[in-house]
């Protein structure tokens, strides 16, 4: 190879002594741009290899095939390996809430979503440097149950930690009838919180299950019969109003006519972030990955690893 001496001179220079290129170049006489190049030609003929020394590389790993896969903007697996399952969400949404601020700007407005998973998220914030933000509720109550699980209690707590303001929709998630929900989206402080959770340029979410643990049911939203109903469509996860099938593609039925909040269709020009961890919940996040409207999505080592394998003796990597 030509001038080899002088490629590793180069080298030395730059990664042992520490020279910038500028300095190089007026040492040797040649141009900066010369002596960027000959760093390149360097690396591309091996005569530098750079190691990495990570402490993330499981995570780092995952996080590359869960983007690759389903064509991520974004994902960040996180190690809560040694806390106990009761546990478990807390540590999650502490060590997830450590990097919220990545994706959020000054003066964004960001649309929030009820759930164990988000809540735990939001109330884990100790500083959050971001200013003048705006949290909506993207979907209305989920019951008279778990009162910390709703949107809008999420809603206010993330305004209280970031310093930001909050809007509320005074309205459950699910109504009795489609000409109830009708008549109460129509009401002009309702529909103004609507129109505004449309417009989000973030959105923060969970990823729900269709079945009778699901945190809808055990607040007191849905009934057992509605899951049934709901599973008969083909449903096996949630995000916001809408529902999905393995494939991640959105079922309709009865009960989506009953439902207030957005739809998946309805954020689809904000950067969504979705956030969710569990074995159970493996299927949904599959179809809710699947589905194309997620950008961002959180969740932990175990999770992450369950996603593409089945379990640890078949090791069936998901396509």
């Amino acid at each position: 190879m030509k001038n080899q001496r002088v490629l590793i001179k180069i080298c030395q220079m730059y990664y042992e002594e520490n020279l910038s290129q500028k300095e190089i170049s007026q040492q040797l006489g040649i141009s900066r741009p010369q002596v960027s190049r000959m760093l390149t030609t360097a690396r591309e003929n091996n005569i530098v290899s750079i190691k990495i020394n990570n402490p993330y590389l499981d995570e780092t790993v995952l996080e590359r095939k869960l983007m690759s896969a389903y064509k991520l903007t974004d994902a960040l697996v996180l190690n809560t390996a040694g806390v106990d399952e009761g546990g478990r969400l807390e540590e999650f949404g502490r060590m997830a809430a450590e990097h919220l601020e990545n994706y959020i700007a000054d003066g964004d407005t960001v649309g929030v979503m009820s759930g164990q998973t988000v809540s735990h998220l939001v109330r884990g914030i100790r500083h959050f440097p971001r200013r003048r933000l705006k949290i909506v509720p993207l979907v209305g109550g989920l019951g008279s149950r778990n009162f910390d699980w709703h949107a809008n209690s999420i809603a206010r707590t993330f305004a209280e930690h970031s310093g930001g303001s909050c809007y509320t929709l005074n309205a459950p998630a699910v109504m009795q009838n489609e000409e109830a929900r009708a008549l109460l989206v129509g009401e002009p402080d309702i529909a103004s919180v609507l129109k505004l959770g449309a417009s989000c340029g973030v959105t923060i979410v969970g990823i729900g299950q269709v079945s009778n643990n699901a945190t809808n049911v055990v607040a007191g939203g849905l009934s057992a019969r509605d899951i049934s109903t709901l599973r008969k469509t083909g449903a096996v996860g949630s995000i916001c109003t809408s529902y999905l099938n393995r494939k991640g593609e959105i079922v309709q039925g009865e009960i989506s006519r009953r439902l207030i909040g957005q739809t998946l269709e309805d954020i689809s020009r904000s950067k969504t972030i979705a956030v969710a961890i569990g074995g159970s919940k493996v299927e949904a996040i599959k179809a809710s990955l699947l589905s194309g409207y997620v950008d961002v999505f959180i969740t932990n080592l175990e999770t992450a690893h369950n996603i593409f394998y089945q379990n640890d003796e078949s090791k069936e990597e998901v396509q």
